[in-house]
């Protein structure tokens, strides 16, 4: 860590990260640093339920890489902050250094609330908060029958669901009245209570744990207030959080349960800001201060702050933590809240009541403060937008909760602005509302309505179907990218687009593709039918899909469609996504000649063992074929002269943190010398630890895989892409390309994450450069390295990377003779 640092962040959660990334987005050239005691990378906090579930792998979580930070040449210390000198800009450290900054960011996060009674600290007994509280309650599982959850929260709701559906006995145990106090109300909460009584939950209300009793140092059983005692062997605490302030408490900074900060997120002290789970909020409303805990508001409080210390924070219209949009499911049931919903002294317009469903809307003075809907989620989005921007009413009220009301068409004809979903920063036209609300949407937001349409059709987002693992099933579908352009087959015969090797899938069980601005699934006539959110569809005719959709194949095999936006924020304007219908202009394109294209043979595009087509003109070393196991690569083959010649081939090795520019233009990353390729044709860039190719404004457009592309098009190992007369090839041996795996062991089992994407250092030599454009060497004259080659086996039909145990390949079923194979 240097002596001074212009951007200074404690803390290395979802509210640090983001903070930090900002900065340097918008101060290419300033020094940021970021302190913190956790030197874990953040990971996706509302993902855990999911984990411990056995739905996600612990690699899955993680949020940013390894040495994410290095990349971003952003000064990084694990180390405890001891003090604050907000007078001197000066913080101290727990080890006795001292680090001076110009601005700082406190986003030290909140660490659980701990219970306190006697038998707390006995084996099996754990407080969730992190990826080790979840790991050691997954490693215990094996050997329990009930399990003890204690809290009145989100958190201990969804342990408690996911642990009832892993077929556990569950004891609920709530200290009030009510689930989830600060939000629901008694209706909503006696709702949730239901389901949870449905599902054979054992559900205490005003109970309380007063002791632990253990046996041989492990928990057997705990006694209640009401002197009832459960045996169980596991106890799982979840009872709320205390913002990380210890720090801060000796310092001038004023707080009280989490620090105190204005709509620019500065605290009392000069140049110094807060954001994220530190900060204890204020409600302009009724005064009430809260410590919201939740992902989406901290990620905008770090907006908003790392723009506030550029000077550049948008206030015109500024975001407000206590309104945000909270969508999420409380045991199944549908969940949406915007601002004020369990308080006294407000007017409530309740919705005609419905089996399993509850909304209403409260009111001061005729203007909407707040919104719950429990069950049914519709229009809420509408009802934020009333509430941002204080709309009255009153004129409506009677009919506010009517079906055949038009809240959206009222407010349009009132030319009310459009909602605040986030921050915007001064002088920008505002990002895409839908954008921003996917971007985080692993805080449970939701996205309904003329919003979805928007994303689905949008060209910065990404389709895909993910697996929802079943823990008692050794089976595992890789991720399925879906594409506007081609159908996706799904079923279990070889050469389908997703082989789903289960025996209750048929060979070709299903379609799913892009028409008319939505994605939809058509069921094949199969078997055992499809099943989209539980219900069999009709063969043969289309059904559109939405986000968070679950599509089953056949009887036990699960999908979730999602949406992912992609990371176009760092390209160059060289490299901005432009569809291929815009054409190079006229002038442009008179000044690039156009050669006849060279028809592509079928060996042309097809990689055997040797990581290229049968016409190269000459295999890759083994030395490179190593590397290439390791590092994602680009192999260009330039176009043939005489339409029959074999040419050498080029490797280009991708590294993480950057796009790669390719076209005629000498300036390019990667030169091409083909006539029919334009000046600066082509991008790949890397977004979300994948790498996508888009065209820049060609003449002639790009073709992956035979298919014309007009949008940023994800790459898969073995993909070949053609420009003008030239074939690319994309290889990425570590990108999982088995299409379906029996596991040995259950997914809950802890998978080491991969290696990051870069380039052996080994590989380098002297006038060699490993970043740019590397020529091929004859065999005689191999790279030298020291790295240990990656065992795989290469179908010799398909191009699929096997294990080396593997008799059949995973893509083709084909049997692979690993005898022969490259390993």
């Amino acid at each position: 860590m240097v002596d001074q640092i212009s951007f200074l962040i404690v803390g290395n959660g979802i509210a640090g990260v983001t903070a930090a990334e900002t900065l340097r987005n918008e101060a290419p050239e300033a020094t940021i640093g970021v302190i913190s005691e956790d030197a874990h990378p953040v990971y996706f906090r509302p993902a855990l339920k999911d984990y411990l579930a056995g739905r996600v792998a612990e690699e899955k979580l993680w949020a940013r890489p390894a040495k994410y930070y290095e990349g971003l040449q952003i000064h990084y210390l694990s180390e405890r902050v001891r003090g604050i000198y907000p007078s001197e800009h000066l913080i101290s450290l727990q080890s006795g250094g001292q680090v001076r900054y110009e601005q700082l960011l406190l986003a030290s996060g909140a660490r659980p609330a701990r219970l306190t009674c006697p038998g707390s600290d006995l084996r099996g007994v754990l407080t969730l908060r992190s990826v080790e509280d979840y790991r050691s309650a997954l490693e215990r599982l094996p050997r329990v029958r009930r399990v003890v959850v204690c809290g009145s929260g989100t958190l201990a709701l969804e342990t408690v669901e996911t642990l009832r559906h892993r077929g556990l006995d569950v004891t609920h145990l709530i200290r009030k009245k009510l689930i989830w106090s600060e939000v629901l109300d008694a209706t909503a909460s006696d709702l949730v209570i239901q389901e949870e009584l449905r599902a054979g939950v054992d559900v205490c209300l005003g109970t309380e744990i007063i002791e632990i009793i253990g046996a041989r140092g492990s928990v057997v059983a705990v006694k209640t207030n009401s002197g009832e005692q459960i045996a169980c062997e596991l106890v799982l605490i979840a009872i709320g959080i205390e913002p990380n302030i210890d720090y801060v408490k000796s310092s001038s900074i004023a707080c009280r349960r989490g620090v105190y900060v204005d709509a620019h997120m500065r605290t009392s002290a000069p140049d110094v800001y807060a954001a994220g789970d530190v900060v204890e909020t204020v409600n302009q409303s009724t005064s009430q201060t809260r410590v919201i805990g939740q992902w989406y508001p901290a990620i905008q409080q770090a907006r908003a702050a790392a723009y506030s210390m550029l000077g550049i924070l948008d206030v015109s219209q500024p975001f407000h933590a206590e309104t945000f949009y909270n969508a999420t499911f409380l045991y199944g049931l549908p969940f949406a809240s915007i601002g004020i919903t369990n308080a006294q002294g407000y007017r409530e317009v309740i919705a005609e009541p419905r089996p399993r469903s509850y909304r209403k809307v409260l009111l001061r003075d005729g203007v909407p403060v707040g919104m719950l809907a429990l069950g049914d989620r519709k229009h809420t989005l509408a009802f934020k937008r009333a509430i941002d921007h204080r709309v009255p009413l009153d004129a409506v009220v009677n009919s506010l909760m009517h079906d055949d009301f038009d809240l959206i068409a009222y407010l349009d004809g009132l030319h009310v602005p459009p909602l605040q979903l986030g921050v915007r920063k001064q002088g920008d036209t505002g990002a895409n509302p839908a954008i921003v609300a996917l971007a985080n949407k692993g805080a449970g937001q939701d996205v309904e309505g003329p919003m979805l349409n928007e994303l689905v059709s949008s060209e910065q987002t990404e389709a895909f179907l993910v697996h929802i693992v079943d823990a008692n099933l050794p089976l595992r579908v890789a991720e399925a990218p879906l594409s506007r352009q081609l159908m996706l087959t799904v079923g279990r015969q070889p050469g389908v687009d997703l082989m789903v090797n289960e025996a209750s899938v048929s060979r070709r069980h299903a379609l799913v593709g892009y028409s008319s601005g939505k994605y939809q699934v058509r069921d094949l006539g199969s078997l055992n039918g499809t099943f989209l959110n539980g219900e069999r569809l009709e063969a043969e005719r289309l059904y559109a899909l939405n986000v968070n959709d679950t599509l089953r194949i056949g009887n036990v095999v699960t999908f979730r469609f999602l949406l992912r936006t992609l990371n176009l924020s760092n390209l160059s304007p060289a490299g901005s996504a432009v569809s291929t219908q815009q054409k190079t202009p006229a002038s442009v394109q008179a000044s690039q000649p156009v050669a006849q294209s060279v028809p592509v043979r079928a060996t042309d595009l097809q990689l055997v063992n040797t990581l290229l087509p049968l016409s190269a003109a000459q295999p890759l070393p083994p030395a490179i074929v190593n590397a290439l196991k390791k590092t994602p690569a680009l192999i260009i083959l330039p176009p043939s002269v005489h339409g029959e010649q074999k040419q050498h081939p080029q490797v280009y090795l991708l590294q993480d943190k950057r796009s790669v520019k390719i076209g005629r233009d000498a300036s390019n990353d990667i030169s091409l010398n083909d006539l029919v390729v334009s000046r600066q044709h082509a991008e790949v860039f890397l977004s979300s630890s994948f790498f996508y190719i888009h065209d820049v404004g060609s003449s002639n457009g790009i073709s992956v895989n035979q298919s014309p592309i007009d949008q940023p098009y994800r790459l898969a190992h073995g993909d070949h892409i053609l420009l003008g007369n030239t074939i690319i090839f994309f290889v990425d041996l570590q990108s999982g390309q088995e299409k379906t795996s029996k596991l040995k062991k259950f997914p809950h089992t802890p998978v080491s994450p991969r290696e990051p994407r870069t380039a052996p250092k080994t590989l380098s030599r002297p006038g060699v450069n490993t970043q740019a454009r590397v020529p091929t060497v004859p065999a005689q004259h191999p790279f030298q390295t020291s790295v240990a080659p990656v065992k795989v086996v290469l179908c010799p039909h398909c191009g699929v990377v096997n294990m080396p145990v593997a008799r059949f390949c995973a893509g083709c079923s084909q049997l692979l003779n690993t005898s022969g194979m490259n390993t």
